[in-house]
C-alpha cells in the first residue's frame, strides 16, 4: 500500500511540472513574414541614406553653426547605427525609432534656417527619408499589432535579399544626388579620371581645372 500510495502521488507532481515545462517550450519557432522583411529592409534602408546625409550636413555648418552641426551628426551617427541592426533585425526599439525619426525629419526644416543657409536639395532629402523610414517602422508596429507581422514558415533567402536590394536602390536615387548637394559632395575629386592623359578642352590634367 504505501509502495502504490507513492506512486500516486507523484503522478499528479510529474504532470504539473511536464505542463510547466511545455508552457516554456514553445512548439514552433514563429519568424518574420515577407511584409514585415519588406518593411523593416526599407526602414533600414530609408534611415541608413538619411543618416548618411545628416552627417555630411553636420560637417557642412560645422564652421558657421556648430550647435546644429553637432547635433546633426550625432543624430546622423546614432541612425547609421540603428540602421544597421535593424537590417540585422528585428527592428529595435520601433517605438523610439519612430518619434526619433518623425521629429528628426520635420525638426530639421525647422532648424535648418538657423544656420544662415537657403533649404536645398540635401535639407529635403534628408527630412523625406526620416519621414519614410518612419511611415515604414509604423507600418511594422500596425502590423504587428494586427499578427501579421509573423507567421509559422521562414521567409526565404531570395525574399530578404530582394527587398534588401529594391531598398537600397530606391534610396540610392534620393541619397546620391542629396550626398552631391553637400560641400562634402561639391569638393569631391572625380579619382577615377586621375592618371588620364589631358585631353583637348578640358585645360589641363583630366577631371581637374
Amino acid at each position: 500500500m504505501t509502495t502504490a500510495s507513492a506512486a500516486l502521488a507523484a503522478r499528479p507532481a510529474a504532470g504539473g511540472l511536464g505542463r510547466v515545462a511545455g508552457a516554456h517550450a514553445p512548439d514552433r519557432v514563429a519568424v518574420e513574414s515577407p511584409a514585415a522583411v519588406v518593411l523593416r529592409v526599407g526602414a533600414a534602408d530609408a534611415t541608413l541614406g538619411a543618416g548618411l546625409v545628416l552627417v555630411a550636413l553636420g560637417a557642412e555648418h560645422m564652421g558657421h553653426a556648430p550647435v546644429v552641426a553637432v547635433a546633426a551628426v550625432v543624430l546622423g551617427l546614432a541612425q547609421l547605427v540603428w540602421a544597421c541592426a535593424a537590417l540585422r533585425g528585428p527592428v529595435p526599439l520601433p517605438r523610439a525609432a519612430l518619434a526619433v525619426l518623425l521629429v528628426g525629419g520635420a525638426g530639421w526644416l525647422v532648424v535648418q534656417p538657423t544656420t544662415g543657409e537657403p533649404l536645398g536639395h540635401a535639407d529635403a532629402a534628408v527630412a523625406g527619408l526620416q519621414v519614410g523610414a518612419a511611415l515604414l517602422v509604423a507600418g511594422g508596429l500596425r502590423l504587428a499589432r494586427d499578427g501579421g507581422a509573423r507567421r509559422r514558415a521562414p521567409v526565404g533567402a531570395l525574399v530578404q535579399l530582394a527587398a534588401l536590394v529594391v531598398g537600397a536602390g530606391l534610396v540610392a536615387v534620393v541619397t546620391v544626388p542629396a550626398l552631391a548637394a553637400t560641400d562634402a559632395g561639391a569638393h569631391a575629386q572625380p579619382h577615377g579620371s586621375h592618371g588620364l592623359p589631358d585631353l583637348p578642352g578640358l585645360g589641363g590634367h583630366a577631371g581637374h581645372p
